[in-house]
């Protein structure tokens, strides 16, 4: 290993450093996407949950709320060892979110066969949509929409340099046993939650699948604001890679 704590580091400990600068300026754009990903995430829970509370407020405003008051503390924060247990936090909410999704599948709350009790909380573009296309569908340009989240969700982690010096007995052979463990469990996740989103809502699945539940479903409710909170407390990680690599681009020690 080339005992560094940054891509570029390491660049320039095995390429040279011509182009380490492009690297550092990647990693930048990557852990940028990353906030950008949860702001956009934030956004559409805050609002939903204040709406549930009966007060009217915008996208926009709901993030301009969050931000001010929530993300731009933690984010200042000096110590971020106080949120390693949030991680836990996280992973219960994926849970949570999981079972919920599953219940409401399997109960037909959003079946129109079945009752779908809370479909007229919805509007047309969210309401369920099956057509006919079948196996053909995988066909369709939209699956590299598919494709392109894939490859967000599994590609090398900003913050994987500070991870493996960070780990305890970091030897290669722990930390690729970290990694591999990490990305089939979440593996797992996106699988099951994407059947139970795609079998429920079909063509009309939202971006946020969590869009896609009525304001007035008690549990899809709950799973928004665990997501939140999740979310909430992860953020200041990939921040951290936006503000670390802009240091490395300026070569600010």
């Amino acid at each position: 290993m080339t005992n560094t704590t940054t891509y570029r580091e390491a660049w320039d400990a095995t390429v040279g450093e011509r182009g380490s600068s492009l690297i550092a300026l990647t990693t930048v754009l990557m852990a940028g996407l990353g906030n950008l990903a949860y702001s956009m995430i934030l956004a559409d829970t805050s609002r939903s949950l204040i709406m549930a509370a009966g007060i009217g407020i915008t996208r926009t405003g709901s993030l301009v709320l969050v931000t001010v008051f929530a993300l731009l503390p933690l984010c200042l924060a000096k110590n971020l060892a106080v949120l390693a247990p949030f991680s836990l936090v996280g992973m219960g909410a994926m849970i949570f979110t999981l079972v919920v999704m599953g219940v409401r599948y399997y109960d037909g709350t959003y079946d129109a066969t079945r009752g779908g009790k809370f479909l007229e909380d919805l509007s047309d573009d969210l309401k369920p949509s099956f057509g006919n296309i079948g196996a053909r569908g995988a066909l369709s340009p939209n699956v590299l929409l598919l494709v392109c989240m894939t490859f967000q969700a599994f590609f090398a982690h900003y913050n994987a340099p500070r991870y493996y010096m960070e780990l305890k007995n970091n030897t290669v052979q722990r930390f690729s046993g970290v990694v591999s463990s990490s990305f089939s469990i979440s593996a797992v996740f996106y699988i099951i939650m994407t059947a139970f989103g795609f079998l429920t809502f079909g063509s009309h699945s939202n971006g946020f699948i969590l869009n896609n539940y009525s304001t007035n479903d008690s549990l899809a409710f709950i799973s928004r604001a665990a997501i939140a909170v999740a979310i909430l407390f992860t953020y200041p990680l990939p921040f951290i890679g936006v503000r670390d690599g802009i240091l490395d681009i300026l070569m600010v020690p």
